[in-house]
């Protein structure tokens, strides 16, 4: 999005005010991917080109991004349903979860263990009369994202998180 940005700011005026008309991401996408440049011969054709070809790509990742997405969430939901249809976990954070539990989740008998796999139970960091804690930085950092994700979510609206 910065690169188009980029060559919008530096397109001709009237391919500039043009684009600028246009409201939403998307629209906008749409729009640079159905561009017709022409005759590389003027530096409108030239920025439509170059308009085209980066929006066709990022549609195109985004539909493959999309079709990786359904995947997955077929893959969580057969592998782990409980958790894939909990409150405030997605299919992107149930599948960071089972990344972290792995093949072997009898390792994980409590919940203190999770907590420090994750890095989100606090590391002791004392020295002499002065009592302290830091965070832990040798944990799964993925774990530890998808966990906060799920907090700051459930925080929001589920009543016994709030409670």
């Amino acid at each position: 999005m910065l690169a188009l940005r980029a060559i919008i700011v530096i397109a001709p005026t009237t391919l500039r005010e043009q684009l600028d008309r246009l409201a939403g991401k998307m629209t906008l996408l749409r729009h640079l991917a159905a561009l017709r440049p022409g005759p590389l011969t003027s530096t409108a054709a030239s920025a439509k080109c170059s308009l085209r070809a980066i929006a066709r790509r990022w549609l195109d990742l985004d539909a493959e991004v999309k079709d990786h997405d359904v995947s997955l969430g077929q893959l969580t939901q057969q592998l782990a349903p409980e958790p894939a249809q909990a409150r405030g976990m997605g299919t992107g954070t149930a599948a960071a979860m089972l990344i972290l539990v792995g093949d072997n989740p009898e390792r994980i008998r409590s919940e203190a263990a999770l907590a420090k796999l994750c890095g989100a139970c606090p590391v002791l960091a004392s020295s002499g009369k002065t009592n302290r804690h830091r965070l832990s930085r040798g944990a799964n950092r993925q774990a530890n994202a998808a966990l906060n994700r799920v907090v700051l979510v459930r925080m929001r609206a589920h009543p016994p998180t709030l409670a």
